[in-house]
Parts: structure tokens; C-alpha cells; sequence
């Protein structure tokens, strides 16, 4: 539930101000393995750490213990950030104003900051909702003592519970909303908050974070002419459960704008975000606009006639690729063209999923020393790639394998449908039983518990986890993955893999990675399946013949690490030759794609 939960973060100051400044939460982050998960689980909701001056009086809450901000994962908005989106929310003394998921309160200081500013009265112009009952008596008591803020404005409460008849309509919506991924958005609380979406209009999908309903009650808290200015992770502009949003959004407001910035506003957390401006609700949608600035500083002098309209292509499909923004108008157009061909969609050919999931890779996955010490034979085991740095070429070869097996990126997965009488096989399941690997979260749901399902040989791999570019590999080895890549079975007859993973290669397919796929801390490009079966691939004509020696001169290139020239070979195979496109249209895709990695890589420096 908003406010629960949540982990502390690193808090980001801005440099005007200093650690003295006020924060706020602003998402929970996806655990990355099962301990962190666990970890989650165990924790107190009323784990906020407080800085503290030296007479003693406590600050605006910051998260001052590194270790305690890691483990709880609540991160913080800068003030220069929040007193913006109150400046551009709060435009007349009268208002009212409020944000719905309060934490340090930076936001609500920065609200009644600009009603001081403007002739108002933060005192009883000033609202809020905050589950976490530490956080909530101490922000009650600062901005009590500070602003004069009534204590009746400031509810303690799950916003998803607040009836909007027990509030006041506003003119402002400020904030952040938690970021509480679907998997632990579950049971009542979520089907709470999707029905009271539902109650407006919005349906959404089971797999939507926190933020997607929390942002739609959010909006219906305002009068009509209100103003809603928030802090809202990337996923708006690309996730699938977000497009209901979008299109609530249009329907809602005059004007919907996004702000992105190609310097991160949080490098410390894995998901970007964007700030979201939507103005004058209740009238008919003039068109959504999109501003790319250089960094948060920017703001001070930010100019509304300066956005970009968002195409009506985009609009009607209630998806904001912003991607195709940063792309020239001319290579735009011709992606767009390209990408409306279902034939030239990797999804159209392919079967696009996870790996297995074993519940305990380092008890199911043994390396060669592991094996001659355990003695399993063979017919239990199959040969398995564990993650991209096994990859060298564009075919993973048996030679390939042999070599991952050495440096351990491979090894072999102890498959077993049932129960045997082997005697080794038995001792190592022992094994497994004494070091707890039945009581793991997967295998305890499996029976028998070391029955690894969902084990199928692909005709390709797809690393979805990509520092500078992700890679495409035909599997000629006969391996299989864990979910550390994504795994591809060919629904369409008469395409080669090594024809697929050859025209990988080209600028378009890259380019179109970089687009569908989608920035993730550090720089890193996630693809997710859906994602991926979007990707463009000239697919369509690859039942053409591409002769051996050229297949074989993009894989030497390949391995020779001149990713260049391979791309430029691969791009006249498959693009010119295959397409009928020019060089200058190979020319568009290759710049764009610089541009787009360079954007993507150079956010966290």
C-alpha cells in the first residue's frame, strides 16, 4: 500500500540547498535477488531515519543511514524538483493543494513556501495523506510548527482508503506516487485501488504498479481547472498497463506534458523518471507535449512554448514511445513505416520468453568439477548457457560451449521430470535437502520440488540485459537458458537462426532495441518479452538465400570485435539488398542509434 513498506534510499540534494533541504520518498525498487526479497518482507514500515541538528531538533526527514536507506528503499525527491511542480501546480492565492502520499513532506513544505509567496494561507490551504504513522507525526509536527498547517489537514491513512468525498475538490495535485511493483501490489489492497479506478473510468490491468491507479485517483481529486504536477516513473511513456492512463489523461486535461531529462534525475534507482504536467482538467484535449531538458537545473528557466508536440500517431495508441523523440524526423517516419509491417515484427516468427526459473540456480546448475565430483550421469543433465558473457559470435557453437563451460558462464542443469533410483542422483538431491533448496520459494510451490519446468532448447537466445548493445544468438549447441536470458522458438517455417541472429546485426534491429526497449540504472537497456516480440527485424525476407561465405564474413567480423564493420555488411545484406532501402537510410538508423546509446549511457554521468 502507498507508504508501506518501502524501502530507504539515497537521498539526492540539489546544490542550493544542501542536506538541510526537505525530501520525500519516492518509490519502492524491484528486489534484486530472493535474500533482498526476504529481507523486504521482514521489515518495519517505521524505518525512516531523521538527520539531526546539533541542538538536537530533527530535520525533514533524509535517509542519514546509508545501510538503513539501502535496505528499505524509499528515495527522495530534490527540493528544486518539488518547489517547481508547486510553482507551476499553485497559481492563485486561493488554492487548494495536496499530495496524497506525503513522506518527508517536501512537497507540502514547497506548496506552502508558494502560498506564502503568492498571498495565501498554508495554514488551511494545505492537504495530505500518509500511511506511515512515524513519518506522519513528525511531518504533522514540522509543518504545524513551521507553516501553521492544520493538524486535521494531514491524514493518516492508505490514500487507496480516503473516500474523495471526505476531502475538499483542489486546484493542485502535487507528489510522488509509491512505486510498488505488481508482484507485491497484490491481494485486497490492489483490487481495492483497481476497482476505485474502475469507478472513473480506467480499467487496468492486474499487472500494474501502484502508481498507475494512485496517479487516476489522484487526478479526480481535482475541480475542474485544477492542475496536476507529479514525479512519475518512465513506464507511463512505454509499459502496456500504463496506456489506459495515458488515454484517461488525454481525456481529462487541456494539456498533458511530459518533462525528460538527459541527465538522470535519480542515478541511485534503477527505473528513469519523468515529470508530468496536466493542466486545466475538464475541458477538451488540445494535444500531450513533450520537453527534453539537460538536467533538473534547468527548470528555473523552463518555457511551456518551447515543447514538442507529440505525434496523433502516438496519441492514438495511448503509448508515448518518447524514444522516437530523440530520432531524426526522416528516420523516424521511416521506422515508423517499417515498424507498422506485422512481417518485419520479431514477435510475428517468433515465441519470446523468460528462461526456466529453478528456484536455486547454484544447487541446480553444476559446473564440470561439480560434476565429476557428484557423478551424475549425463541423461540427467542438459548442457545450459547462464548468462551473455558466454557469447562470442552470432551462433553459440558446440566449441562456444566447451569454452563457457571452462570459464563456468555455462554449465549443466540437473533436469529430472520424476523421481529416479540412481544412487548418485539420489545423494545429490540429499545434498540439496540438508542445504534448504526444497524450502525455496520455487521449489516449495513444485512437486516434486527438483522438477525444473518450462526447460525447452531454443533456437535462439536474446540477453535482456544490455550494457552497450543486447545481443541476438543462434543456438547451435543445443543449450538450454535460465531466466538470466530470454529464450526464442521459431513459430514461422524457413528462417535460420543464424540468418535471424546475422541480421541482428543490422543498424535497424539495433536501432529498434533502443527504442522498444527501455533504460534501466547505469545505463542499462532492458527488453522485456513483450518488448521484444515489437523488435524489427527484416525477418520477412530472410527465406532468402544468404550465402554461406557471407554469413561466415559477419561472423568472423563479429568475433573479431569490429562491430562496425559487421554492422555496415549486415546492413547491406539485409537492409539494402533485403529492404530496397538506400544508404542514406542505413546512414539515419546508425546515427540514431549512436545518439539514442549515447543518451542511455551517458544519463548517470
Amino acid at each position: 500500500m502507498p507508504g508501506s513498506a518501502m524501502k530507504q534510499g539515497f537521498p539526492v540534494f540539489s546544490s542550493a540547498e544542501g542536506t538541510n533541504s526537505g525530501v520525500a520518498r519516492i518509490w519502492y525498487m524491484e528486489p534484486k535477488n530472493a535474500e533482498e526479497n526476504q529481507l523486504l518482507l521482514d521489515l518495519s514500515i517505521d524505518g525512516t531515519c531523521y538527520n539531526q541538528l546539533s541542538n538536537g531538533m530533527p530535520l525533514y526527514p533524509t535517509a542519514s543511514n546509508p545501510q538503513t536507506a539501502k535496505a528499505l528503499g524509499a528515495f527522495y525527491t530534490d527540493v528544486e524538483i518539488a518547489e517547481f511542480l508547486a510553482r507551476w501546480a499553485i497559481r492563485n492565492k486561493t488554492d487548494k493543494a495536496i499530495d496524497p502520499s506525503f513522506g518527508g513532506g517536501v512537497f507540502l513544505r514547497a506548496a506552502a513556501k508558494r502560498f506564502n509567496a503568492i498571498g495565501g494561507d498554508p495554514g488551511c490551504q494545505i492537504y495530505g495523506v500518509e500511511i506511515d504513522k512515524s513519518v506522519h507525526s513528525r511531518i504533522v509536527s514540522m509543518l504545524r510548527d513551521e507553516f501553521g498547517v492544520a493538524d486535521g489537514n494531514l491524514i493518516r491513512s492508505d490514500f487507496f482508503d480516503v473516500e474523495r468525498e471526505s476531502l475538499p475538490e483542489f486546484d493542485a495535485v502535487i507528489g510522488n506516487p509509491p512505486f510498488i511493483r505488481y508482484q507485491r501490489f497484490a491481494g485486497p489492497q490492489r483490487q481495492a485501488a483497481l476497482a476505485r479506478a474502475m469507478d472513473i473510468g480506467v480499467g487496468l490491468s492486474q499487472l500494474s504498479s501502484s502508481w498507475a491507479p494512485f496517479l487516476v485517483l489522484s487526478a479526480a481529486l481535482l475541480r475542474d481547472g485544477g492542475r496536476l504536477a507529479m514525479v512519475i516513473p518512465m513506464e507511463l511513456t512505454y509499459a502496456t498497463y500504463a496506456r489506459p492512463v495515458i488515454g484517461y489523461l488525454q481525456k481529462s486535461f487541456r494539456r498533458v506534458s511530459i518533462l525528460t531529462f538527459r541527465k538522470r534525475l535519480f542515478p541511485d534507482i534503477s527505473e528513469d523518471a519523468v515529470l508530468l504536467l496536466c493542466e486545466h482538467k475538464g475541458s477538451g484535449c488540445e494535444g500531450a507535449f513533450h520537453y527534453d531538458l539537460a538536467n533538473s537545473g534547468t527548470l528555473r528557466s523552463f518555457e511551456e512554448s518551447e515543447g514538442s508536440p507529440l505525434p496523433q500517431s502516438l496519441l492514438r495508441e495511448n503509448s508515448l514511445r518518447l524514444s522516437l523523440q530523440f530520432v531524426g524526423a526522416r528516420t523516424r517516419r521511416l521506422y515508423g513505416a517499417l515498424r507498422a509491417e506485422t512481417d518485419l515484427q520479431l514477435g510475428r516468427h517468433c515465441n519470446i520468453g523468460i528462461g526456466y526459473v529453478t528456484g536455486s540456480n547454484e544447487f541446480f546448475h553444476l559446473s564440470k568439477r561439480s560434476l565429476a565430483h557428484w557423478k551424475i550421469p549425463r541423461k540427467f543433465l542438459r548442457p545450459a548457457v547462464l548468462n551473455g558473457r558466454a557469447f562470442s559470435g552470432t551462433v553459440f557453437s558446440i566449441d562456444d560451449l566447451a569454452c563457457a563451460m571452462e570459464s563456468e558462464n555455462a554449465g549443466f542443469l540437473l533436469y529430472l521430470c520424476e523421481r529416479t533410483d540412481d544412487p548418485e542422483v539420489n545423494a545429490y538431491l540429499r545434498h540439496g535437502v540438508r542445504r534448504g533448496v526444497p524450502s525455496s520459494y520455487k521449489c516449495r510451490s513444485r512437486d516434486p520440488w527438483f522438477s525444473v519446468p518450462h526447460v525447452y532448447e531454443p533456437h535462439c537466445f536474446l540477453t535482456y540485459m544490455s550494457g552497450t548493445a543486447p545481443r541476438l544468438i543462434a543456438n547451435s549447441a543445443g543449450a538450454v537458458a535460465p531466466n538470466n536470458l530470454h529464450v526464442l522458438r521459431f513459430r514461422t517455417p524457413g528462417i535460420s537462426s543464424e540468418v535471424l541472429s546475422a541480421a541482428w546485426l543490422t543498424s535497424l534491429s539495433q536501432l529498434s532495441a533502443e527504442i522498444e526497449g527501455h533504460a534501466l540504472g547505469g545505463g542499462m537497456l532492458k527488453i522485456e518479452p513483450r518488448e521484444a516480440a515489437r523488435l524489427v527485424v527484416p525477418v520477412a525476407r530472410l527465406r532468402q538465400r544468404v550465402g554461406a561465405g557471407k554469413l561466415a564474413s559477419l561472423e568472423k567480423l563479429v568475433r573479431q570485435g569490429d562491430l562496425a564493420e559487421s554492422q555496415a555488411l549486415a546492413d547491406r545484406i539485409f537492409i539494402k539488398e533485403g529492404l530496397g532501402l538506400s544508404e542514406a537510410a542505413c546512414e539515419g538508423f546508425r546515427d540514431a542509434v549512436a545518439s539514442l546509446r549515447q543518451r542511455r549511457m551517458s544519463a548517470f554521468q
